[in-house]
């Protein structure tokens, strides 16, 4: 009786754009140890042989006409990878089967006719094992099926596929890598002898190194608003692994973009992060922004391209004087419509000494704000926000 222990999870897979091949057998010809792609097997049952009756008439693994198990063994130093992705074809006549089998480290097959994989991810110094249980019944068509299973540790994430049907799904810890230490070799065809029955049962044997999340973040959003005279870039994300920095990106005719600033990524998996700029250099009334997120291999990707119309909002022009000053400070605006401010007087530390509402006409005018009742001396914020547009900009005086 085949009993499972910690394995890993498979995946429908065909050769993969995002992932690095590492080892490939079609079993065309014998010896059934030779690799198509990466290193040979170090041995195999010696009943076992390439035989007609593999995949869209092609060959395949037969174990023989004995009750002998395929037993292919691989050196497993070369599959101690972070991320894994395990597909091959397997026609089921028995119910006990390993398709990839490293002991109690990893074991992804079929025990009672049941699919399940088991499999060690790292914890700090030690490790978490991973057991699906019973997650699917495999087939008992004497037809071959596609298995896949792959293992994220950008994302923690593990699935299992079923020709093209999803029939499992783990969540794990983000950034934690398969755990090998002590693993040994790999077995293909550990307890699979189809029963004696002398005919091809496996096929198409790929194992590559999984690499699928360049860049696993989400752009949650990314909107770009003119706020007086200025434009305000905000953006949110999640999934934040592996990403080095974002660069703002900015045009005056939405075709060739120059560099504007570049922020690092916070690289917080599970939270949400907010970034945000404001661009008070504007080259043209209407400007283009877009958002280069890079990852930390350099490779990259844009976001949709945003505009901005500063000169159709209502902008007014404010100046704050004198500065510094020991008793009163004016606010001069000149707005080209009329509305309704409100301004905050505030320390540094976010102490908020005096806020007011004023509403004011279109045209040049002054607000006036008393300081003389004021103890504190040194810097003060001064924070006038446009309630219509919700536009808000900052001044700092000095206070006498």
């Amino acid at each position: 009786m085949k009993k499972f222990v910690p394995s890993l999870i498979l995946l429908f897979l065909s050769v993969s754009a995002s992932a690095q091949l590492i080892n490939r057998f079609t079993w065309e010809s014998n010896p059934v140890t030779k690799a198509v792609f990466g290193p040979n097997a170090i041995s195999v049952s010696s009943y076992a042989s390439a035989a007609t009756g593999g995949t869209n008439d092609s060959k395949g693994v037969n174990p023989g006409d004995g009750r002998y198990d395929i037993n292919l063994v691989l050196d497993g130093t070369v599959f101690n990878v972070p991320a894994i992705d395990i597909t091959l074809d397997f026609k089921r006549e028995e119910a006990q089967a390993s398709f990839y089998y490293r002991g109690s480290f990893f074991d992804f097959g079929m025990n009672g006719g049941k699919l399940g994989v088991n499999f060690m991810v790292t914890a700090g110094s030690s490790f978490v094992a991973v057991n699906s249980g019973n997650i699917y019944s495999v087939p008992d068509d004497h037809s071959y099926h596609h298995y896949r299973f792959n293992y994220d540790d950008n994302t923690g994430a593990a699935r299992v596929w079923i020709d093209t049907t999803l029939v499992y799904t783990y969540q794990g810890t983000a950034g934690a890598p398969l755990y090998w230490t002590g693993a040994g070799n790999v077995t293909v065809g550990k307890d699979m002898d189809a029963t004696g029955r002398n005919i091809a049962i496996l096929d198409n044997l790929v194992i590559q190194k999984y690499a699928n999340a360049l860049l696993p973040l989400k752009l949650l959003s990314f909107t770009a608003n003119a706020q007086n005279k200025y434009a305000v870039i905000n953006w949110n994300t999640t999934q934040e692994i592996n990403i080095h920095s974002f660069l703002l990106e900015r045009s005056s005719n939405g075709i060739s973009f120059s560099s504007l600033k570049s922020i690092a990524a916070s690289s917080a998996y599970t939270a949400t992060n907010h970034y945000k700029f404001t661009d008070s250099l504007l080259v043209s009334p209407v400007a283009y922004y877009r958002l280069k997120m890079i990852n930390s291999d350099g490779s990259f990707t844009y976001s949709n391209t945003k505009s901005v119309n500063v000169a159709s909002t209502n902008a007014s022009s404010v100046t704050v004087f004198p500065n510094p000053t020991a008793d009163y400070v004016n606010i001069k605006m000149n707005n080209t419509v009329a509305g309704k401010y409100i301004y905050t007087i505030s320390s540094v530390t976010g102490q908020v000494i005096t806020s007011a509402a004023v509403q004011v006409s279109a045209g040049a005018q002054q607000i006036q704000a008393d300081l003389t009742r004021m103890a504190l001396k040194g810097v003060v914020l001064i924070k006038l926000s446009n309630v219509q547009t919700n536009a808000t900009e900052t001044f700092t005086i000095v206070k006498k």
